[in-house]
């Protein structure tokens, strides 16, 4: 199984998604910003780490919203999906 984090982003009434590259496994889907959590990192670690690569955003990891597991027929993944706020970056 492989471990995901994403975050939920709200701006009011708006929250982030994301669209995946069209070459990518799922391409073109939405999708919350995250990514895989990697050995010996914390899940907010992760979060933190995949924001700045992919965005360029610093953000600050809250609770836990939901977590859930999900197969695909190609994989399985255990998504968390955590509050956070964006501290630096736009």
């Amino acid at each position: 199984m492989t471990e995901v984090v994403a975050a939920l982003i709200w701006d009011q009434d708006k929250f982030m998604i994301c669209q995946r590259p069209a070459h990518k496994a799922r391409g073109l889907l939405w999708e919350f910003v995250g990514g895989k959590v990697e050995p010996g990192e914390t899940k907010e670690q992760a979060l933190i780490r995949e924001c700045q690569e992919e965005l360029g955003i610093t953000l600050n990891v809250g609770e836990v919203f939901m977590d859930v597991v999900h197969e695909y027929p190609d994989l399985t993944v255990h998504l968390t999906l955590f509050h956070a706020t964006i501290r630096e970056g736009i």
